[in-house]
């Protein structure tokens, strides 16, 4: 009986020690090198450095791949591209993003300009908010991809209310931690 407790005890340790080292090694290996959030006046500024442990061409595929990103973007319920014109697209997006108790549901409408394998441009054309705009740049990183993210955003009404720097952090890493997953599972 004792020695039955005694296991029990032991193989709940060594469980919960392998739980620990594995989001210690996790946290290790987070693809966010650096992230920086700022509010400017009536608008929000954020700058991304992450690395992708996988060839840029596949970087490229997995961050255009519009209309599958709903599988496997957290916050993104929809995602289809209404109009194509060479390296010029419109896409429609809808979700939620959420943080805590608060959420936001979003609509946005984007002109996407694709520098193919290189850099991703889009500017919002009508949506939830008032201005958002952004540039993604991929560059060779090693055995790599390393991703340059730019965003500027300006909320208006409930995202007013929603948003803050802390929120917005939250989102992109969650975003951004996702699709870079997809990276590496395709890469597998």
């Amino acid at each position: 009986m004792i020695s039955c407790i005694l296991a029990r005890r032991w193989t709940l340790w060594l469980l919960v020690s392998w739980v620990l080292a594995s989001g210690v090694a996790a946290a290790a290996e987070s693809p966010i090198r650096s992230i920086e959030v700022v509010r400017a006046a009536d608008a929000y500024v954020a700058d991304l450095t992450m690395f992708a442990p996988v060839p840029g061409g596949l970087a490229w595929t997995v961050l255009t791949d519009f209309e599958h990103q709903p599988e496997w973007v957290p916050n993104l319920r929809e995602s289809k591209v209404i109009e194509s014109d060479g390296n010029t697209l419109t896409i429609e997006q809808r979700g939620v993003a959420k943080f805590g108790i608060a959420s936001f549901p979003y609509v946005s409408v984007r002109q996407i300009v694709l520098e193919p394998e290189r850099t991703v441009r889009a500017k919002q054309l009508k949506g939830s908010l008032r201005r958002v705009e952004s540039l993604m740049t991929l560059s060779p990183d090693g055995n790599g991809t390393q991703l340059q993210y730019h965003l500027e955003m300006v909320p208006t009404g409930l995202a007013s209310a929603v948003l803050s720097e802390d929120f917005l952090r939250h989102e992109l890493t969650e975003q951004f931690s996702a699709i870079i997953a997809e990276m590496v599972r395709r890469n597998r």
